[in-house]
């Protein structure tokens, strides 16, 4: 819905939509900028796979056909749909930064209260480590 809503604000700011020699005028953006505006890059060859979306031997995207850009009008010009879209990109947004935080809890520390950990990047190299230890308790 992002990449619809970023065409029907292209379109109203297109000087004509219509030309009575080859027809109907899409508005269109480079794929470039549609991955940008995408939550989810990797999907827009899919949306081009189902005919929601074209892209182009120039690498522009637009909607599929006049009766998608249509529809692309009509649901992005409904009350109150900036603000849902709004609402729905935060949401996904905290659901995938769950899958991103690790949290690690250590109930008792071992060994003198200390831990050593190593972090690792995807290949295996050590990037760093860190050291978690407890002090011995107070005595007042």
């Amino acid at each position: 819905m992002v990449l619809a809503k970023a065409l029907v604000d292209k379109e109203a700011a297109m000087a004509k939509t219509y030309d009575p020699h080859t027809g109907y005028i899409l508005p269109e953006i480079p794929l470039h900028e549609a991955r940008q505006a995408m939550t989810r890059a990797d999907f827009i060859q899919s949306y081009d796979q189902i005919n929601v979306f074209t892209i182009d031997s120039k690498a522009m995207v637009r909607a599929d056909s006049v009766p998608m850009q249509i529809a692309f009008r009509e649901v992005c010009g409904q009350e109150g749909f900036d603000e849902y879209l709004k609402d729905t990109l935060d949401r996904i947004s905290a659901i995938e930064s769950l899958g991103r935080t690790r949290e690690l809890t250590i109930k008792d520390l071992w060994n003198q209260g200390r831990y050593k950990m190593e972090m690792r990047d995807q290949k295996g190299q050590i990037k760093g480590h860190i050291e978690m230890r407890t002090d011995p308790p107070v005595e007042t």
